[in-house]
Formats: structure tokens, C-alpha cells, sequence
């Protein structure tokens, strides 16, 4: 499985019209269903949720190469 198949991308607003990515990861705990813990945050503030999407789109695709 690659590892964009474990992971979540989440955007988030930290401050007022100031949006990061966060990328969640996929763990496995006893009697849970689905957990995950982050995994990168986006350090670069972003001006919409897409511009910020897209960011982590592009950090997901990084970790997919390693």
C-alpha cells in the first residue's frame, strides 16, 4: 500500500483567513474502528482552503515518491 493510501488531508483555518493542510496518518488502535494522528503541518499559511488543499496535495505526492 502506498502512502497516500493511510493518510487524511485536512485544512485547517489557524487564524483569520490564514489556511494550512495537515496531513493525517492512519493508525491502527485496538477496538476502534478508524484513528489518525498527524503526521506534517502545513508551516505556510495559505489565503483560501484550496490554495492550502493543494499544498498538501503536493506534500502527499512527495511522500508517495520517497
Amino acid at each position: 500500500m502506498t502512502a497516500s493510501g493511510r493518510l487524511a488531508l485536512s485544512v485547517s483555518e489557524l487564524e483569520e483567513g490564514e489556511f494550512h493542510y495537515v496531513l493525517l496518518e492512519a493508525v491502527t488502535i485496538p477496538g476502534e474502528l478508524l484513528c489518525f494522528r498527524p503526521k506534517e503541518f502545513g508551516e505556510r499559511g495559505h489565503r483560501s482552503p484550496m490554495d492550502a488543499w493543494f499544498s498538501g496535495l503536493g506534500a502527499v505526492r512527495r511522500l508517495d515518491k520517497s
